[in-house]
């Protein structure tokens, strides 16, 4: 009876986890797909010449490898008449990614009171892009959605086994 209960105890934590990586997988899945159509979408929408409000580069802390320089550019655009202001460089989720000289070299694109290019959605103004296009590394987030899909999937159907003996309940 007591390896009966540790069984069903191990098939409700199972089961359990399988949910919560469920869970995970579809709202990975999710933002990926959101973020590759609004990129992919951004290619079709009108530019206007904006204005860079503030540039800078920022070292993120915490982070092991010499990737970890962020690039943060503010600026400001027109459409009919209303001033709209925006930090989206491009559709993606990746914070930093560059090194010292890399967001240096990028950092000098943007330099505060210069002309820029903006993409703006004709439907909703206020969103904007300086880079239009969808993140190909979204694709990598979409991938890793099916694999926790495929991992609790693999958690709610795989039987549970008593770890009390190697023999089966008959």
């Amino acid at each position: 009876m007591n390896a009966e209960m540790e069984r069903i105890g191990q098939k409700r934590a199972r089961r359990i986890a399988a949910v919560i990586i469920l869970i995970l997988g579809i709202g990975l899945i999710q933002d990926r797909v959101r973020l590759l159509l609004v990129g992919q979408q951004s290619l079709q929408w009108p530019t206007v010449v904006g204005e860079v409000v503030d540039a800078s580069n920022t070292q993120i802390a915490g982070s092991q490898s010499g990737r970890n320089w962020s690039l943060r550019v503010r600026y400001a655009y027109e459409v009919e008449g209303r001033v709209h202001e925006n930090d989206r460089i491009a559709f993606s989720r990746q914070i930093g990614g560059r090194t010292r000289v890399q967001a240096d070299d990028e950092l000098r694109q943007y330099v505060p009171g210069g002309p820029i290019v903006v993409h703006y959605d004709a439907d909703r103004p206020q969103r904007s892009v300086l880079r239009p296009g969808p993140d190909r590394r979204a694709y990598f987030g979409l991938t890793v959605g099916v694999g926790l899909i495929l991992i609790a999937l693999l958690f709610w159907t795989v039987p549970t086994r008593s770890g009390r003996s190697g023999s089966s309940a008959r």
